[in-house]
């Protein structure tokens, strides 16, 4: 169980660096006219002016899923670890990973194809990775929800 809060306590600290980013990635593309001098070279973009909004929005299924991932640990804290209400915490956060990764994965592969350039590379492994994660925590929690209806028949045979 201290592993869990070690864990748990880890998930904080990467939702407010989240948070973080957030609030500077806002007050740069909405409050700061920072992309001026840039706006001709935007347009060349494959999504032109868009692309700053969409690299602002895309980690926002990220945020939510831990955002589940964190409550779905408070839960197992709280109530142990077979529970379905962490299970179901934990599907909703590997699906918005899956999702998060998803739309990364096919926001840089276009522009990786757009720009015949291979600076984006290393950007697909890591949505490659984030959807790996997603899908582990699928996993997580089918195991979590079996393990807890075998526990309630061990409790009622008991």
């Amino acid at each position: 169980m201290k592993r869990i809060k070690y864990l748990n306590v880890f998930v904080i600290m990467l939702i407010i660096i989240y948070l973080l980013y957030f609030i500077g990635n806002i007050a740069v593309v909405f409050l700061t006219d920072i992309m001026e001098p840039y706006g001709a070279l935007s347009k060349g973009f494959l999504f032109g002016n868009y692309t700053q909004y969409i690299v602002t929005v895309l980690p926002v299924f990220t945020f939510l899923g831990l955002l589940f991932v964190k409550k779905g640990l408070s839960t197992i804290i709280k109530e142990g670890f077979f529970n379905l209400k962490s299970g179901m915490q934990f599907k909703t956060g590997g699906k918005l990973f899956l999702v998060s990764g998803l739309l990364s994965f096919l926001f840089d592969f276009s522009i990786l194809y757009d720009s015949k350039s291979f600076n984006l590379l290393g950007n697909l492994g890591q949505d490659f990775l984030l959807m790996v994660i997603g899908f582990s925590l699928y996993i997580v929690a089918d195991i979590l929800q079996n393990g807890s209806l075998i526990q309630q028949e061990n409790d009622l045979t008991i």
